[in-house]
């Protein structure tokens, strides 16, 4: 608003100073040059026959007096069409005056001098009723232009050119009256329309800062005006849409404490539970009751370590450091020392490579990534407690896959299960391995590496989770 009321008020400075201050410096300026012109066309056409004829248009038309000398002073050419014309008015002594004056190698004078106006000492304007005009008071000012030149004849000569600058103060006082009118209907106007449109603009960015605010509660209420701008309607969309992820964010969240709380609980209490026993009934202090405090144990400490690998992981403080290493031998190994945790409950993990295959990456990262899925997919599979890993050599990639022949996931839940804390609406499940925090750590890892993941599934068939590395070129196959 005051953006727009300052430039209004420079446009109305600007018309003042140029309608009123400079009015008569302006007109000044293009009477010489009006004068100035028509002593041009004047010399170029002194050897006309017709140049008398030219100097009564220039003089009829732009209010000029025209006088043209030979070298006695004797006139060569005149015209008149003023009344306070000075050149005409002039005794001769006056004339060789000025003609002595103007310089000889050819430049102009120019001089300006004022001119008492006509008065008539009879009138005076009280004796008459009514409103008679007042005493004529403002001077007329003159202007002369003079300089040499060459006749026809080839003798030198002298031209004079006398124009009356008339005062603008009626003028002046008109052009005052206007600028009043329109300086005020103008401010008013722009107080109006400033006004308008700065309420227009920062309603809805008001609006929208107010309701940006509920941010911080998940809230965030779309503004009645905020669609009237394309920006603040871009601005008001991206605040809903980050609304909508805070307020998942915090449900899974919550949903997430309340799992790892009871993943928590349960070794907890199985833990408190035989160490009572064991103290309060010497009998029961057997190897088997020490073993399931052991295995316990344990499964808290996975855990708590998944979780704070979750938490170096988000925050970066866990760097990649890749180096070659035995990919399919990495897979064996992990496999094997999950087989021997499970196989008592009845699990079966399958992988029968044909060859080892080395890849550059973080193996230790990337053995995480494989205990990860190999953990998800124990806790998910089906009645047959069957996990398969397979191995698939493809264009320079090795694509290592784990299948569970579990439910599957619905479609609508495929693009969510790599977020932050979730969790497929499943009723809870205690993690057979590890923590529940699995597919969100190797989600990081694999894009902290850079490789393409991903996941196929099909209701009541069964998931498939799958990364690919590249091959390490210079002695790929390995053998066994």
């Amino acid at each position: 608003m005051l953006y727009l009321v300052l430039f209004v008020a420079f446009v109305i400075a600007m018309l003042w100073l140029f309608q009123i201050v400079w009015l008569d410096d302006f007109y000044r300026y293009y009477k010489t040059n009006q004068v100035a012109s028509a002593a041009a066309a004047i010399l170029e056409n002194l050897d006309n026959d017709e140049v008398e004829v030219l100097a009564d248009q220039l003089s009829t038309q732009n209010d000029v007096c025209i006088l043209v000398l030979d070298e006695n002073k004797r006139v060569v050419l005149s015209s008149e069409d003023t009344r306070f014309c000075l050149i005409h008015r002039m005794s001769v002594r006056d004339l060789n005056w000025w003609c002595n004056r103007i310089p000889a190698d050819g430049s102009t004078l120019v001089e300006q001098f004022n001119v008492q106006p006509f008065r008539n000492d009879r009138y005076n304007p009280r004796r008459f009723a009514g409103n008679p005009p007042p005493m004529m008071e403002t001077n007329h000012q003159s202007l002369l232009y003079a300089r040499q030149i060459t006749l026809a004849s080839g003798e030198t000569g002298f031209l004079l050119l006398n124009a009356i600058i008339t005062p603008l103060d009626a003028t002046v006082t008109t052009l005052r009256s206007q600028l009043l009118l329109i300086t005020l209907v103008v401010l008013l106007g722009a107080l109006g329309m400033a006004a308008l449109i700065s309420r227009n603009v920062s309603r809805p960015i008001i609006e929208t800062n107010t309701a940006a605010r509920e941010l911080s509660f998940g809230r965030f209420q779309q503004p009645r005006h905020g669609g009237h701008y394309r920006e603040i309607a871009e601005l008001n969309a991206t605040l809903t849409r980050a609304a909508e992820d805070l307020s998942q964010v915090e449900r899974l969240q919550h949903e997430l404490i309340a799992n790892i709380s009871h993943d928590l609980r349960t070794p907890l209490t199985m833990i408190g539970g035989y160490a009572e026993v064991m103290r309060d009934i010497p009998d029961e202090n057997t190897p088997e009751n020490m073993q399931i405090i052991i295995d316990e144990t344990a499964r808290l400490s996975s855990l708590v370590g998944e979780v704070l690998d979750f938490s170096r992981l988000q925050a970066g403080v866990m760097p990649i450091n890749p180096a070659s290493f035995d990919l399919t031998g990495a897979v064996q190994e992990i496999i094997e020392r999950i087989s021997k945790l499970v196989e008592a409950n009845g699990y079966t993990i399958r992988f029968a490579p044909e060859k080892h295959y080395a890849v550059v990456a973080d193996e230790a990262r990337i053995s995480q990534v494989i205990y990860n899925l190999v953990g998800n997919a124990l806790t998910y599979t089906g009645e047959d407690k069957t996990v398969e890993v397979t191995q698939i050599v493809q264009e320079g990639t090795i694509r290592i896959c784990v299948h569970d022949s579990g439910k599957g996931i619905p479609p609508e839940e495929l693009p969510l299960i790599w977020n932050r804390y979730y969790r497929t609406n499943e009723t809870h499940k205690r993690a057979v391995i590890g923590s529940g925090l699995g597919l969100s750590i190797v989600r990081t890892i694999l894009e902290q590496h850079r490789v393409p993941y991903g996941v196929e599934s099909q209701e009541g068939v069964g998931s498939t989770f799958w990364f690919e590395l590249p091959e390490q070129l210079d002695g790929k196959c390995l053998q066994v």
